[in-house]
C-alpha cells in the first residue's frame, strides 16, 4: 500500500491534536481537583456520583433541620427552667406569708413581688425564636370565651336564635341558628354556632371562618385566621344569654398567651343594659385585680377595685368566744359590694343578712368552727375562741372597701369605658341600666394558640417533635399556673390565708407539671443529638465514596500531564521534521 506524505502527515496531525485534547483534560482535572466532570468522562461513575451528591444534600438539610430543632428545643428548655425557677420562688413567697407572722401590709407588699414573677412567667410562655413563639403550637387564633353556661341549651326560633359577629373585622348579617325549636348539648351547641357563622354571606365573601368549641361549660369561637389581625367579637342577637355571649372576653392571637378581661352581668340586675366582651387594650397596665362597674342611677355609674381586704368584725354585744380567723374573696363576679352581717340565732345556727337591702341571704345554717361561711363571692372563716364558741344574738358584720377607679361617670349607650389596661361596652338591650346594677371585671390570661405539633425529618420516613403546646404546660393539664399566681396576688392583697394555702398545693403541681415536660424536652433533645452523630457518620461516609469517585488523584494526574507534555513535544517535532522533508518544503 503506498503512503503518501499527505497521509502521514495527517496521521501526525491527528495525534497531536489527541495528546492536546488529553493535556487539555489532564490540566482541567489538575485545576478543578475532579476526575468526573460529566457524563462522557465516565458514565458510571457519574452515575455513582449524582447519587452520592443527592444522599449528601439530603442529609446537609436533615443536619440543618436538627440545628434549628436542637435551638428550638434548648431555647425551651432553659425557658421551662426559668419557669420552674420561678414558681419555687412564688411557692417560697406562699409558704413565708401564709405565717401568720405577717399581717396585711407585709402581704401586700409580697404580692408586688408575686405580681412582677406572673409577668416574668408570661413573658416566658409568649417568647419567640426567629419571629415564631415557642409555646404556640402552630398557630394562635383570636377568639370570644363565653360565660358557663348550663346544657342542654334551647334555642328557639324567633325568641333567641339570633347572632350578629365580626370576624377580623368582618361584620356578619343576622345569623339564624335555628328555624325551628331545637335543645343541645354543648358540642352539638357548639356544630351549629359554627355551622351557621360560616354559612353567612358576608363573612364567606371575605374569605372569615371560625371554628367553635365547647370547653367544659363554655362556647368558645375563634377565628380560623392566625395572627394579630385574628379578632371574633359578638356584637348583638337574641340568643346572647343563651349561649353565654353576654360578657365574656376578646383577645386577639398576637401572642400565644393574651392577658384577658372577663366580663359578667351581676345575678341580680333590674335593668336592661347589655355588657360586652371585656379585652384589655394595655397589658403593661393590667395590676391583675378585678372591679365592678356599679350603677348609682341610671345614668351614672361608678368603676371600683375589690381586690382587698374582706373586713370582718365582731359586735361588741357579743357574748361567746367565736373569732373570725379568715376571710377573702372566692368569686369576684358574684360580689355585690354589700354589707353583711353574720347573726347567730342559737350556739350552733346562724342567718346570713344583707344589711345594705335589710334582705336575708340564707338561714338556719348550720355552725361548725372553723368551716367555711360562703356567700355572695365571700368566703368567711369562723372559729371557737379560747372563750367558747358563739352564742344567740352574737354577729359579725362582714364589709369589702374597694378602691375608686372612675367616679360618677355618666353612662352613654355603646360607649368605651376603658380603665388600667383594660376595655368593655354596655349598651342598652331591652332596656338601660337600673340603680344598683353591676357588671364584674375579672383579669387573667388565656391561650391563644393550638395543640400542633412543629416536626422535623431526621431520616426517611422518621421525624422528630420540635416543640411542646404552651397549653401542656402552662395551662394544663392538671393546673393553670397563671390563675394559680394570680390567685396568690388576690389572696395577698385581700389577706386571706386560706387562698395563700390553697395556691401552695397547686403550685406544686404546677412545679410537677412543668417539671415533666422539661423531660420530655430533654429526650426530644437527646433523640436530635443522636440523629445528629448518626448523620454526621452517614455524611463522612459518603463524602468519602464521593471524593474517592470524583476526586483526581493528583501526583497521578501531574505525572500523566508531565508524560501528555512530552508526547506533544515528541509529535511537533516529528511533524516539523516530515514537513521540512515533504514536497511541500520543496515548493515553497
Amino acid at each position: 500500500m503506498r503512503v503518501t506524505e499527505q497521509q502521514t502527515f495527517s496521521i501526525l496531525a491527528n495525534n497531536l491534536e489527541r495528546s492536546r485534547s488529553r493535556a487539555l483534560a489532564i490540566q482541567q482535572q489538575v485545576s478543578t481537583g475532579k476526575q468526573v466532570q460529566q457524563p462522557s468522562d465516565d458514565p458510571s461513575a457519574f452515575n455513582h456520583i449524582v447519587l452520592d451528591k443527592t444522599s449528601l444534600a439530603a442529609i446537609e438539610q436533615r443536619l440543618r433541620n436538627i440545628s434549628f430543632g436542637q435551638t428550638r428545643l434548648d431555647l425551651s428548655d432553659n425557658l421551662l427552667t426559668s419557669t420552674s425557677d420561678t414558681l419555687s420562688r412564688i411557692q417560697e413567697l406562699a409558704v413565708q406569708f401564709k405565717s401568720d407572722t405577717n399581717g396585711l401590709s407585709e402581704r401586700v407588699i409580697g404580692s408586688s413581688e408575686v405580681r412582677q414573677l406572673y409577668s416574668a412567667v408570661l413573658q416566658s410562655a409568649n417568647t419567640e425564636l426567629n419571629g415564631q413563639p415557642i409555646f404556640t403550637g402552630t398557630s394562635t387564633h383570636g377568639r370570644t370565651t363565653g360565660l358557663a353556661i348550663t346544657t342542654p341549651v334551647t334555642l328557639t326560633n324567633g325568641t333567641n336564635d339570633t347572632l350578629v359577629v365580626s370576624v377580623d373585622g368582618v361584620t356578619s348579617g343576622t345569623i339564624d341558628l335555628t328555624t325551628a325549636t331545637g335543645s343541645f348539648t354543648g358540642p352539638q351547641l357548639a356544630d351549629r354556632v359554627q355551622t351557621q357563622i360560616n354559612a353567612d354571606a358576608a363573612l364567606s365573601a371575605s374569605g372569615k371562618h371560625v371554628t367553635v368549641t365547647f370547653d367544659t361549660d363554655h362556647l368558645v369561637i375563634a377565628s380560623d385566621t392566625h395572627g394579630p389581625s385574628s379578632t371574633v367579637s359578638i356584637t348583638s342577637g337574641t340568643s346572647l344569654t343563651s349561649l353565654g355571649l353576654v360578657g365574656g372576653t376578646r383577645t386577639t392571637g398576637a401572642s400565644p398567651f393574651a392577658m384577658t378581661a372577663t366580663t359578667s352581668a351581676g345575678s341580680t340586675n333590674t335593668g336592661g343594659a347589655i355588657v360586652s366582651q371585656g379585652s384589655v387594650f394595655d397589658p403593661n397596665q393590667v395590676t391583675l385585680d378585678d372591679y365592678i362597674v356599679r350603677f348609682s342611677s341610671a345614668t351614672k355609674y361608678d368603676v371600683l377595685d375589690v381586690t382587698g381586704p374582706v373586713g370582718v368584725t365582731r359586735n361588741s354585744t357579743n357574748t361567746g368566744g367565736a373569732v373570725a380567723s379568715d376571710a377573702g374573696i372566692i368569686s369576684p363576679a358574684s360580689l355585690t359590694l354589700n354589707n353583711y352581717a353574720i347573726q347567730f340565732t342559737s350556739s350552733t345556727q346562724y342567718n346570713i343578712v344583707n344589711t345594705t337591702t335589710s334582705t336575708t341571704v340564707s338561714s338556719g345554717n348550720t355552725y361548725v368552727s372553723g368551716n367555711a361561711i360562703e356567700f355572695d363571692g365571700l368566703r368567711v372563716i369562723l372559729s371557737n375562741g379560747q372563750q367558747g364558741g358563739p352564742q344567740s344574738g352574737d354577729s359579725f358584720a362582714v364589709s369589702l372597701a374597694p378602691r375608686m377607679v372612675l367616679a360618677n361617670q355618666t353612662y352613654s349607650t355603646g360607649t368605651e369605658i376603658s380603665f388600667e389596661g383594660l376595655r368593655l361596652q354596655l349598651s342598652t338591650g331591652a332596656s338601660g341600666p337600673a340603680a344598683g346594677d353591676r357588671f364584674a371585671v375579672v383579669s387573667g390570661a388565656q391561650y391563644q394558640g393550638d395543640t400542633g405539633v412543629h416536626h422535623i425529618e431526621v431520616g426517611n420516613n422518621q421525624t422528630v417533635q420540635t416543640n411542646v403546646a404552651g397549653n401542656r404546660i402552662f395551662a394544663g393539664p392538671n393546673v393553670d399556673l397563671f390563675a394559680s399566681i394570680k390567685s396568690l396576688v388576690t389572696s395577698l392583697r385581700s389577706n386571706y390565708r386560706g387562698g395563700i394555702s390553697d395556691t401552695i398545693g397547686n403550685l406544686t403541681t404546677g412545679l410537677n407539671q412543668t417539671g415533666a415536660v422539661i423531660g420530655e424536652v430533654g429526650a426530644l433533645s437527646n433523640r436530635l443529638t443522636t440523629s445528629g452523630d448518626r448523620l454526621q457518620d452517614s455524611k463522612t461516609f459518603f463524602s468519602k465514596t464521593l471524593s474517592e469517585t470524583e476526586d483526581v488523584d493528583l501526583a497521578k494526574a501531574i505525572s500523566d500531564l508531565t508524560l501528555q507534555q512530552y508526547a506533544i513535544e515528541a509529535a511537533s517535532r516529528t511533524l516539523n521534521q516530515v514537513f521540512g522533508n515533504s514536497l511541500l518544503k520543496y515548493l515553497q
